[in-house]
């Protein structure tokens, strides 16, 4: 059985996708394996350390993943409509660190293609205060926006891609 926050995803087989940050190892290999040979599984890392993570995580369940660094003062590294799912791997609760993070979630909103969604993966409970996804993703651009689910320790936020 998957690990919950790679069933709250429903990314399947096939599918091209994006995960913003690499904190959580199960996450990362469950969406890797899951998509498969036919599918595209790539990473946004925003330090060398989630390079090395996602790197030895590919290695382990045998997944081709392309990991690209969005370090502050990186160009973002991916193309318009690139992919059909985008998830956000906030589970250290280390997203709010990105300057500002807002400007992230805009370049993932032009790399999902319309209709595309975006999943949100972060701590019910936050060490520095809450931080409003859902305000977040909806001045990104996603409509609409909702909380899919807060699970033990962990909440999951939806947005999709308008198709226009």
């Amino acid at each position: 059985m998957d690990p919950l926050q790679v069933s709250m995803t429903g990314v399947r087989m096939g599918e091209r996708f994006l995960q913003i940050g690499c904190n959580d190892p199960a996450l990362l290999a469950g969406l890797a394996a899951k998509v498969g040979l036919s599918g595209t599984a790539a990473v946004a890392a925003t330090d060398e350390r989630q390079v090395k993570l996602a790197q030895k995580i590919g290695a382990k369940v045998g997944a081709l993943i392309e990991i690209k660094d969005i370090a502050e003062g990186r160009e973002w590294p991916f193309g318009e409509s690139d992919f059909d799912m985008v998830v956000v791997d906030d589970t250290d609760d280390g997203f709010r660190g990105f300057k500002p993070p807002l400007d992230i979630l805009r370049k993932a909103l032009s790399a999902l293609r319309p209709g595309g969604r975006i999943e949100v993966v972060t701590p019910v409970e936050s060490q520095h205060g809450k931080f409003d996804f859902t305000a977040l993703l909806s001045d990104a651009g996603f409509k609409p926006v909702r909380v899919l689910a807060e699970r033990g320790r962990l909440r999951f936020v939806e947005g999709l891609r308008p198709n226009a």
